[in-house]
């Protein structure tokens, strides 16, 4: 069945960029559902979390609600797929309601699972943006026709009273809770490891901070959540020592500067497409910023959810994804600043949590190997986590190996003397026990 869906993928035209590896993990994700004729998967409006391909039978998309008039669209069969934007920005509304008109076979991704392959395989986002992107160009070009007649109608109109209109990002800074237009690029955040701001593919390199303070000051909105944060608060964080309009000038001045490293062409009349600053808060667009504490932080939550709901594979995915992501801990440059160490620490246990809860996972599959690995890494990541130590030595002893167990109860003895200046627990000297009875 697998291999079969694995044809069928392929066929597909949407998928026609990916390679034969690339095909076989969207397959792993993907589902088949059936439904009866005259069923509706959804309705317009209703909020979007998957992407359906017809394998048999055929489906009606159709405009309006049920108790006015409703007029079809389209009727989509064997091949053809719908819902393919839920992939890409989950959560969106849909466009049309989708009806059965016959029973149907229907392969179903769902946006969760999608989200979690692409953070490890970012190149399946790219290939089918690229397929997607063809699919639009027939609709692009009627639009545009739309577009340039509707131009001709509003002439000499179109003046800087009417710009806002045209311009989205300008009615943007003044409300953060409407959607940013397209054609700006998207900001990548990264606060893992070293912290690195892209725009677009770019990196903002340090010609473009000119100073320390503008990306300071970004990291603090981020370690503050992104949205909502009272200048005052930032103020306090950045210059505690200065008086009040001392501070209130430094945050001008900053805030200032930080929008132009962000965005060059940034003019008075459009405004920030990235930082809104309304009513003394601060918000990030998180339409056009993707941070990867953020995509961490849901993925952690997700995998969560679907290992409760007995949904291991799901869950797996989930954890392997956020542990990816975690390449460092949080801001670790800013290893004395009190407004991230807060937040340091939590994702750290976090993290942690997370490498534990996929080892057992994969302890209780059969599936040692995997589990070792993270076990490792947690030790790695703390060196002091005594319950690390005690399932790596309980997997060597199950694989028959003694003397690894040996190693690893031995190195857990020096770094909890080193580090703690403690002994290892009665728990962990009994498993050592064991280990001698087992030789």
């Amino acid at each position: 069945m697998f291999d079969k869906i694995c044809e069928f993928l392929g066929s597909v035209p949407l998928f026609s960029r990916l390679k034969a590896r690339e095909i076989r993990y969207i397959a792993e994700i993907a589902g088949i559902v059936s439904y009866p004729p005259n069923t509706t998967i959804f309705h317009e409006g209703e909020s979007g979390g998957s992407l359906y391909i017809v394998i048999e039978g055929q489906l009606e998309i159709l405009k309006g609600q049920p108790d006015t008039e409703e007029r079809i669209l389209r009727v989509c069969g064997e091949g053809e797929h719908i819902g393919e934007m839920s992939l890409f920005n989950p959560g969106k509304a849909r466009s049309a309601t989708v009806r059965t008109r016959t029973a149907v076979k229907l392969l179903r991704i769902l946006s969760d699972d999608f989200e979690a392959l692409v953070h490890r395989r970012p190149a399946i986002s790219l290939s089918l943006s690229s397929g997607l992107a063809e699919r639009m160009l027939d609709s692009e070009s009627r639009l545009m026709g739309i577009i340039e007649k509707m131009s001709r109608k509003i002439g000499s109109s179109r003046d800087a009273g009417q710009s806002d209109s045209a311009n989205p990002a300008a009615k943007n800074s003044k409300n953060p809770e409407k959607s940013v237009g397209t054609g700006i690029p998207r900001l990548q955040i990264k606060t893992f490891g070293n912290f690195n701001v892209f725009r677009g593919e770019t990196l903002i390199g340090e010609e473009s901070w000119k100073a320390k303070q503008p990306k300071t000051l970004l990291k603090t909105i981020v370690a503050r959540g992104g949205a909502g944060i009272p200048k005052d608060v930032l103020i306090e964080d950045l210059w505690p020592e200065v008086s009040s309009d001392a501070g209130e000038n430094n945050f001008r001045v900053v805030l200032h500067r930080l929008r132009r490293a962000l965005e060059p062409a940034i003019t008075h009349a459009r405004g920030s497409s990235y930082l809104f600053f309304k009513s003394n808060l601060i918000f990030l667009n998180k339409e056009l910023c993707e941070i990867d504490v953020d995509d961490f932080v849901i993925l952690y939550q997700k995998g969560k959810k679907a290992e409760q709901a007995g949904d291991i594979p799901r869950a797996l995915r989930c954890y392997r994804s956020a542990i990816d992501l975690y390449v460092g801990d949080f801001l670790a440059e800013e290893l004395y600043s009190a407004w991230a160490e807060a937040k340091r620490n939590e994702l750290r246990l976090s993290h942690l949590d997370l490498l534990s809860r996929a080892a057992d996972l994969y302890q209780a599959q059969g599936s040692s190997k995997k589990a070792i690995e993270l076990y490792k890494a947690m030790i790695r990541a703390d060196s002091v986590c005594e319950e690390a130590y005690q399932k790596l030595m309980q997997l060597y002893l199950n694989r028959g190996n003694p003397a690894e167990a040996v190693k690893v109860y031995e190195q857990c003895k020096k770094n909890l003397e080193t580090d703690l200046g403690v002994e290892p627990s009665n728990l962990t000297v009994s498993m050592r026990r064991m280990i001698s009875e087992f030789k």
